[in-house]
């Protein structure tokens, strides 16, 4: 039987967030080569944006704020030389190392920045059935063959568990009820390193699925995230125009076009209540960039506390 038609318009839509995204982060990547610490762009330089709801106006340079309750970290790229939400990347993915899982990959354009010697598997969660050869075939050129394994699901654990358990990840008597879920932790965790880039914008639960993403997190393990998020604007550094525009945008059907994407998540909020149960991350860096405009982000690292 087939899909019913609302159920194949929204992988539709998926797919296309996937596509838009993977374009923006091969733009990113080329272009990033160009910037150096002798020749930073200027403060004021502007660049328009590739979203498809209307040319936006980003103001770029030295506009990163930071949340943290320990120093810098020294994979932290300097703010002289972030001209777009895709210098954000690779600063971040570099300290990825054992076990991997990658949410939301896409055709595989970071691939090329995870080939340190560090990572010992990395497990694609890719929901876009579609773009599974792309995928694969990224993983083959990039010689991360015999260690890329893609799984077909979203990050949402009723459908992640059943996955990682045909994997042999999780054991299959692992009790996937929503109650024992929310509050266990299946053995010491599964995953060292777990990403998201541009992902937590668009599952349906973004609470509950960093909760269930901290759950997999073996005790010392690392979250690495860059994501937009909500214009800050009741902050100094926000902009109400901005906010006014992310609200626009959703009336327009941002939403709806980009595979139910959310402008208005606070996603950092979200990140440091999920271990709460816990007592806390270990260890927490959140850097805020591009706060003047409507698709500020968030990037950083969140550790697990070991047991």
């Amino acid at each position: 039987m087939s899909k019913p038609f609302f159920s194949r318009a929204k992988s539709w839509r998926l797919c296309s967030k996937q596509a838009v995204y993977a374009t923006m982060r091969s733009a990113g990547s080329g272009s990033r080569s160009a910037v150096s610490a002798t020749n930073p762009p200027s403060a004021s330089r502007t660049t328009r944006s590739p979203w498809p709801m209307g040319p936006l106006i980003i103001l770029t340079g030295r506009i990163a704020n930071r949340e943290s309750n320990t120093p810098a970290l020294s994979a932290t790229q300097p703010s002289a030389q972030i001209r777009g939400s895709s210098d954000l990347i690779p600063p971040i993915l570099s300290q990825a190392s054992g076990v991997v899982l990658d949410i939301g990959p896409g055709t595989g354009t970071q691939m090329p920045l995870l080939r340190s010697p560090a990572i010992r598997a990395i497990y694609g969660a890719e929901p876009c059935l579609g773009l599974h050869s792309e995928l694969r075939a990224r993983a083959a050129s990039e010689g991360l063959a015999d260690k890329y394994h893609i799984l077909p699901c979203g990050v949402e654990a009723c459908d992640l568990i059943p996955t990682l358990q045909t994997q042999g990840l999780l054991d299959h008597d692992t009790d996937m009820s929503p109650a024992h879920w929310s509050t266990g932790n299946p053995g010491d965790g599964v995953f060292d390193t777990i990403i998201c880039v541009r992902v937590l914008c668009s599952v349906p639960n973004m609470q509950r699925a960093i909760r269930d993403l901290y759950t997999l997190l073996r005790p010392g393990g690392k979250l690495l995230v860059v994501e937009h998020v909500v214009n800050p604007w009741r902050t100094p550094k926000g902009s109400v125009v901005a906010r006014g525009l992310q609200a626009m945008y959703g009336v327009l059907g941002w939403s709806w076009y980009m595979g139910n994407c959310c402008l208005n998540r606070d996603t950092a909020d979200a990140l440091k209540m999920a271990a709460e149960m816990d007592g806390g991350w270990e260890f927490v860096e959140l850097e805020r960039w591009f706060e003047t405009t409507p698709m500020p982000y968030v990037s950083g690292v969140l550790v697990k506390r070991p047991r």
